[in-house]
């Protein structure tokens, strides 16, 4: 075996891109695909497929790509599909996908700025100021990452950690080199039965237990009136207050305003974090912007271009109101350079730092401000038509109003109890999912009451940000949903 066979340099060159564009073949004729899964094996099948001993000796590439290509591609799920209408996050820009193989390929890391990542630092800086834009945040003259104001971080679920990271400090300054003394002081105030797991999951990966306060909802934003109790009765233990620039379930944007107002009047030390890992992007609409009024009062915000931008897998973007504050997670070694834009002195968890707001600089260089502002505009668009059409159809009832691109319905022709409704929406739920042509999610949530008080829907939900997305894809699923409820509702 010659290893300088196996890597890329000018002897290899024409077979590297023979084989590349290959791979690249399979991904677009992938992505450009109706069907959400070819195939739909169950776990054991796959399992028993593809984790298998390693092969002892060299497999060609090109045998490698036909064995992922008959035992592997086949069961993937292809979130470009117009007929997947459950999640945004399409990952289908030309200009994105185009970032992410180049980052790929230049392989800067960011943790130091002047020999590891020279040019993509002020990269990266640059989507971070074009996101504080966006929000509505002031931004400073930037001579360091400490004037940057963000983080360009992997998921929504660490952005959201590293928020609870900065307001335990801002609550107990020094907990991160002294430890945890008082967890009771640590309280975060969550709403009720909407909440994402991420910062309940952040408060014990932080050391402080489950240690939350649930507060009512009405139509899925804070009931302000107990929010008000409840922060005034627990002002001394609570070191953050979540509210949700669209939850993860019915996209409903809270009042954000209103949220601010209340707690900051009661306690201007207490943390105001906006998990806007959805909602953000309606900053790039001068018609839409309004719904997230207020998110420039909030200490910090969690942002998902994957999820709103057509990005691949995965970048999320943590913004802070104040620069400074991210002074109180500092990190230092000697394998960090204390240089002006050395981002590795600033983010927590993470060691070798991979480029990937480079997929998000050409997004959003590619759509510009016009483009963006259609992005979101077209989605909502789409989202109002889609609750239009369930409303002509007398079988379905809609849950929620819809705030931006989330609508929630469920099948009830015919239904007579909750429990049977459940069962008729799952059943839907999960025949959808083994046809494998369409994709439409479903989750618990607290009902209107349209069977008895308190309870719980399994609801199904449309949720798109692809712009390939027509009326008669959302026509043809309906018209499969209604079927397959006709069905379950007699079986």
């Amino acid at each position: 075996m010659q290893l300088e066979d196996y890597v890329v340099s000018n002897s290899t060159r024409s077979k590297t891109e023979m084989l590349l564009q290959k791979s690249l073949d399979t991904a677009i004729k992938f992505k450009s695909e109706n069907q959400v899964r070819k195939s739909t094996q169950d776990a054991s099948t796959l399992y028993g497929l593809i984790v298998n001993e390693l092969n002892t000796n060299p497999i060609e590439l090109d045998q490698v790509l036909a064995e992922f290509c008959e035992n592997i591609l086949p069961d993937c799920t292809n979130f470009g599909s117009p007929n997947f209408m459950g999640f945004p996050d399409a990952g289908n820009s030309i200009a994105a996908l185009c970032g992410s193989l180049l980052s790929e390929f230049l392989q800067q890391n960011l943790i130091n700025q002047s020999f590891c990542a020279p040019s993509a630092t002020f990269v990266e800086i640059a989507v971070i100021k074009w996101l504080r834009e966006a929000l509505g945040f002031e931004t400073p003259k930037i001579e360091s990452v400490w004037d940057v104001g963000g983080l360009i971080t992997p998921s929504g679920t660490f952005s959201n950690t590293v928020a609870m990271m900065l307001a335990r400090e801002s609550k107990i300054p020094g907990t991160l080199k002294n430890g945890i003394q008082t967890p009771k002081k640590l309280k975060i105030v969550v709403p009720k039965g909407i909440n994402h797991y991420s910062v309940k999951a952040a408060q014990r990966w932080l050391g402080c237990g489950e240690n939350y306060v649930e507060v009512p909802v009405i139509d899925f934003r804070y009931d302000l009136e107990k929010l008000q109790q409840i922060v005034t009765e627990e002002k001394e233990n609570i070191m953050a207050v979540i509210a949700y620039a669209g939850d993860s379930r019915t996209m409903s944007i809270e009042n954000l305003s209103a949220v601010a107002d209340v707690v900051r009047k009661i306690d201007s030390n207490i943390w105001l974090h906006a998990d806007a890992c959805h909602g953000f992007c309606l900053g790039f609409s001068p018609n839409l912007r309004h719904k997230i009024q207020g998110i420039e009062k909030f200490d910090s915000v969690a942002t998902d271009p994957h999820k709103a931008m057509l990005l691949p897998y995965t970048i999320s973007g943590l913004i802070v109101r104040d620069p400074n504050k991210l002074l109180s997670i500092t990190t230092e070694s000697d394998l960090i350079m204390k240089e002006n834009f050395a981002f590795g002195q600033v983010i927590p968890f993470v060691g070798s730092k991979p480029w990937v707001s480079l997929k998000l600089w050409f997004m959003m260089k590619n759509f510009g401000k016009e483009g963006l502002k259609e992005l979101v505009e077209s989605r909502h668009r789409n989202a109002v038509r889609f609750s239009e059409l369930l409303l002509e159809r007398p079988c379905f009832r809609l849950v929620n109003n819809v705030d931006y691109n989330s609508v929630v319905f469920v099948y009830t022709e015919g239904t007579t109890s909750l429990d049977e409704c459940n069962r008729v929406n799952q059943i839907i739920h999960n025949t959808v999912l083994n046809e494998g042509m369409y994709h439409i999610h479903q989750f618990s949530i607290p009902g209107p009451g349209w069977f008895k008080e308190d309870e719980t829907l399994y609801p199904l939900r449309y949720m798109s940000g692809n712009p390939l997305v027509t009326e008669h894809h959302m026509t043809d699923m309906l018209d499969r949903i209604e079927a397959l409820g006709r069905a379950a509702l007699n079986a």
